[in-house]
């Protein structure tokens, strides 16, 4: 046979491999299915048992222009006391985000404690309000010695009393409802719902309020709404929707609050310290009307003269400007002697400066001062940021004396040169009577002072105004509400995940199974490594050694059929008058036995006369495959030359195969014989080469049963005898390795001395057989699903 040879059988077109992968696993689709099923009802169960978690809501506007709106002088200034109003949007969302807000928040509402109820091995969650058993401690303070979360069992023991136990050490106690009951932190008292109709265990956890707040703030979600927006969104996950609706309007609540204590805080500061200064002007003020009283009584001054009525105008609004100059300067003592005397206290920034720096920097300083406070509410002076800040307070500090001492020596430098142009005026007037210029002394005094001392009122009058009328920053859009639809779990992503998951746990298993199997699975399996040896046919699976060859709707009646069709369109004239067939395999179990012996009575069914020879003389397994039990001498005895061809001739046993519906076939069988100790020495003597020549002037189809190649040579030996070599190949039972035995003895020419076809066994009659993929026998002793049917028709066929 030559090696260009074309495969007979090879299909016309290039299917591709995603097409014959895809058929591996809609094998299975039965088992696909029922996970799918399976993954599907877990997920259910999943839906149904995981606790429910609601997203909560709300929506606030942070008024960061409102203070605009005031047409009060002092009001502006105050309302810049308070930056938060003018803070970016991302720092009010880190302060909502604070845990100082947060911790407040979860102290006043109690979540700290959390409730929950017992059904058998499942606990759920409760309000405070459905549980059979609440608590309360006697000192609020003592919930934050808590250091480690406390699980307590509590069952109703009658109306009075109960029992508690400690799940974590499991220490067990009773109790009455109503009295205090001493833990290492300090007393709770517990109480029994009257309201609650629950009748399962209750479980009380108390944990440390640091772990709670932590928990919250991971569950906030605060975010801008738009870009360029001032409304901020707050929401919460949580499978207490009411719980989280009063967590998001009380931590509202008490950032509003926050900022009104941080207002007044200033303007109480502010007032005060103006008070302060009040207090020692008015005596001045007194000490300055007696002084004019006196002065005037003693001189006897009543009326003022008009002499030099220009000098003295104009010695007026100097002497106006040195009394604001003079203003200043005492301004800047009084506040010299307050930041001398209070380091870290906030400090007024509304008394009459009017540098703008020191205004701004008084600003500043507070600002610092108020964040300082704010974190030691919930820290201790040795925190790093409470050092830092400490750090800026006292740099600000020296840089407010700075100013103020530049500002002082500017305001005196200013003085000075009003005080000579007032030299020179005065030169002017000095005619004036000197009863004049003392009255001129006392008056500028009093009047500077005075001056001053209504300045002083004005400003604290507009600072409790802007304290009292300023609006909030944060205005509640709308109250936190929640979803009646949970957000986790969602029904149709369980499902949707189950079914994927229920999909891909068996198609994963498949694959991994694919992918260690290395067993010969198709035609294509064998073509990839074999390109020059023709295909001749297919064996399906079969439940007997003999098929029922007379059978119509057998599908291995019909491949046996179809395999003595090929056997003589391979063989059609050869040069005797019989044809000798061979049939080997690469190793043992693939079937040799089985398909010789069926392919001998399909060969007898049309009348021929056919001989079926037991070559195998190690495992010889055709008697014992018909049933044939005595042991027969044949084969061995005549390579061992204990007898003749015509002795061995009489060895011959004919065996029919008879169904009572139809016809008996005969066939003859030359048995094996003794197994011999030295059988490839036997076979190598030529002897067997006299069986074939002989037994071809009597028949007229001769089946060889020989011996696995890839195991023994036995075959090789035997095989220039044969016209045609039938290959076996067992699907999912040779392993693809073992293909190039045959490849190799394709190389060393072995081969060459017959025709040679390959012929895979085994087929799966479910899956179909035949030259192309999409081949099926339509044979089929009972009728085809919808599902097979629609499968043939649209699916296989696409």
């Amino acid at each position: 046979m030559k090696k260009n040879q074309k495969n007979l059988y090879l299909e016309n077109d290039e299917d591709l491999d995603i097409k014959e992968l895809t058929y591996r696993y809609l094998k299975y689709w039965k088992w696909i299915v029922l996970s799918i099923i399976l993954a599907i009802i877990l997920g259910k169960v999943y839906f149904n048992f995981t606790p429910k978690k609601y997203l909560s809501e709300s929506k606030i506007l942070i008024n960061v222009g409102s203070h605009d709106n005031f047409t009060l002088s002092g009001l502006s200034e105050i309302s810049d006391l308070s930056e938060l109003s003018k803070s970016n949007i991302n720092d009010w969302i880190e302060m909502l985000k604070s845990r100082r807000l947060l911790s407040k928040v979860i102290d006043k509402l109690d979540l700290n404690v959390q409730y929950y109820e017992k059904k058998r091995f499942i606990s759920k969650q409760i309000y405070k309000k459905d549980a059979n058993i609440y608590i309360k401690f006697v000192d609020e303070k003592s919930k934050y010695l808590i250091d480690k979360s406390i699980n307590l069992e509590v069952n109703i023991f009658d109306n009075k009393k109960f029992i508690c136990r400690d799940v974590d050490t499991d220490i067990e106690f009773e109790g009455n409802f109503g009295q205090p009951v001493k833990f290492p932190f300090g007393n709770i008292i517990f109480y029994r719902n009257l309201l609650s109709s629950n009748d399962d265990k209750t479980i009380i956890s108390i944990r440390p309020i640091i772990d709670v707040t932590l928990e919250y703030i991971n569950s906030l979600e605060v975010e801008n709404i738009s870009k360029n927006g001032n409304i901020i969104n707050l929401g919460m996950q949580s499978i207490l929707p009411e719980n989280a609706n009063n967590i998001i309007d009380l931590l509202v609540l008490q950032l509003q609050e926050d900022i009104k204590d941080d207002k007044n805080k200033i303007g109480q500061n502010t007032v005060s310290f103006i008070n302060d200064r009040l207090s020692l002007i008015s005596k001045d003020l007194g000490i300055t009307d007696d002084n004019m009283e006196k002065y005037k009584s003693g001189k006897r001054i009543f009326n003022v003269e008009t002499e030099g009525i220009k000098d003295v105008q104009e010695s007026s609004r100097i002497e106006e400007q040195i009394k604001q100059f003079s203003i200043q300067l005492s301004l800047i003592d009084y506040m010299e002697k307050f930041i001398s005397n209070n380091n870290s206290s906030l400090l007024p920034s509304n008394i009459g400066l009017t540098d703008a720096s020191l205004i701004s920097s008084t600003q500043e300083f507070n600002k610092l001062i108020l964040e300082r406070d704010n974190l030691l509410k919930s820290s201790t002076p040795e925190n790093p940021i409470v050092k830092n800040l400490d750090l800026q307070i006292r740099d600000y500090n020296n840089n407010l004396r700075n100013s103020l001492k530049n500002y002082k020596n500017t305001t005196s430098i200013a003085i000075k040169n009003l005080q000579k142009q007032m030299g020179q005026v005065s030169n002017k007037i000095t005619e004036l009577p000197s009863k004049e210029r003392g009255f001129r002394d006392i008056f500028r005094k009093q009047q500077t002072i005075e001056a001053l001392y209504l300045l002083l009122l004005k400003k604290r009058e507009e600072t409790e105004i802007a304290t009292a009328s300023t609006p909030n920053v944060v205005k509640v859009v709308d109250k936190a509400f929640y979803y009646n639809d949970p957000i986790y779990p969602k029904s149709s992503i369980i499902l949707l995940l189950s079914s994927i998951i229920g999909f891909i746990i068996p198609v994963g298993v498949l694959y991994i199974c694919f992918f260690f199997d290395d067993k010969v699975k198709s035609k294509r399996d064998i073509e990839k490594v074999i390109s020059n040896i023709p295909f001749i046919g297919y064996v399906p699976k079969a439940e007997s050694n003999v098929v029922d060859i007379q059978s119509i709707n057998s599908s291995s009646a019909e491949a046996f059929r179809i395999l003595r069709t090929n056997i003589n369109f391979l063989l059609p004239e050869i040069q005797f008058q019989s044809k000798c067939i061979y049939i080997t395999s690469t190793i043992s179990g693939e079937g040799k036995t089985f398909t010789a012996i069926n392919l001998a009575y399909t060969l007898a069914l049309t009348n021929k006369k056919v001989l079926l020879i037991e070559a195998d003389i190690r495992k010889p397994k055709v008697r014992e495959n018909l049933g044939i039990k005595e042991k027969l001498e044949g084969i061995t005895e005549f390579l061992s030359e204990n007898i003749t061809i015509d002795e061995l001739y009489s060895k011959i046993t004919s065996i029919s195969y008879n169904n009572e519906s139809t016809t008996a076939i005969k066939i003859d069988i030359l048995p094996s014989g003794k197994i011999s100790p030295n059988p490839s020495e036997l076979l190598m003597n030529g002897k067997f080469t006299e069986i074939i020549d002989f037994v071809r002037l009597l028949y007229d189809y001769i089946i060889v049963d020989t011996a696995p190649v890839g195991v023994v040579t036995d075959t090789l030996l035997i095989n220039n005898q044969a016209d045609l070599l039938l290959y076996l190949i067992r699907v999912n039972y040779l392993q693809k390795n073992m293909l190039d035995i045959l490849v190799q003895l394709q190389k060393e020419g072995k081969l060459n001395l017959h025709k040679t076809a390959i012929l895979i066994n085994t087929v799966d009659s479910k899956e179909g057989y035949g030259y192309g993929q999409n081949y099926k026998y339509g044979y089929s002793d009972s009728k085809k699903s919808w599902f097979k049917k629609f499968f043939k028709n649209y699916i296989s066929q696409s």
